[in-house]
């Protein structure tokens, strides 16, 4: 009888997608310690990806020297231990800690990153938004206001129309969400939280970009001859209350 020896391969990572560096702790990559504490902050440069990843072993005079940590690719770092694939992917302000190495990852939510704090930005002479500072900003190529941190976008347009007035352009609004082609992406619900001053309606979808699906809100915040269009996209259906709040948070100049 003749016995073949199981053939293993080893992953490589090489077609991870390209997030940015990671600045790891010294004792990862030399002492091959696997991490066990890792959050994601707003990046310093276009090409670092906002990732901090530690043991929990270090101190905090091994922390202070600049010499004890790196950028690596994330590749290298998957080598050593591939269970943070996943969370490698999450968005920033993302916060993950285990106990031991066989342990499962788990998220945390009471540990404060510096750029955790809402900002109010002006969107236009009459219009602005509060929105976390751990959002990254950029203006898209359409014109077209971008927010995001990865897994949670926020996407602002804004149209004029000098011919109709708020209940015209609300009624225009609420017909396209009522009648809208549901062979595209079913509605999932539709919203309305208008005030005296602001008529809001909008609608939930699912949408998929081939690789993972996820939750759009797209909203309309309406007053006298413009709507400002807002899109909220998140992969986790518990973030729906932080888009409304978002949507919520574009508010008129008093």
């Amino acid at each position: 009888m003749k016995f073949f020896k199981k053939k293993t391969t080893t992953k490589t990572f090489d077609d991870f997608p390209p997030i940015g560096g990671l600045m790891v702790s010294k004792m990862v990559v030399d002492k091959k310690i696997k991490p066990r504490f890792m959050y994601r902050e707003k990046r310093i440069r276009p090409e670092d990806s906002g990732w901090r990843i530690f043991t929990g072993m270090e101190t905090d005079a091994y922390l202070d020297d600049p010499q004890n940590s790196g950028i690596y690719n994330p590749s290298t770092i998957l080598a050593i231990d591939p269970s943070i694939e996943t969370i490698l992917l999450k968005g920033i302000g993302s916060v993950y800690e285990r106990a031991g190495d066989q342990s499962d990852w788990y998220k945390v939510t009471d540990y404060k990153l510096e750029d955790d704090f809402m900002v109010t930005h002006r969107l236009t002479e009459k219009w602005t938004i509060q929105i976390n500072n751990l959002f990254e900003r950029k203006i898209e190529d359409s014109g077209d206001l971008l927010y995001t941190t990865g897994d949670k976008s926020v996407r602002l347009t804004i149209w004029n129309d000098a011919n109709k007035n708020k209940e015209q352009l609300y009624q225009e609004h609420n017909n396209l969400i009522n009648n809208r082609d549901q062979n595209k992406a079913a509605t999932v619900n539709i919203f309305d939280f208008s005030d005296a001053t602001v008529f809001r309606t909008g609608y939930l979808i699912k949408e998929s970009d081939g690789s993972k699906s996820y939750d759009v809100i797209y909203g309309f915040s309406i007053i006298d001859n413009q709507v400002i269009q807002i899109a909220l996209y998140f992969d986790e259906p518990q973030d729906q209350d932080w888009a409304i709040t978002t949507w919520k948070n574009i508010r008129l100049l008093s």
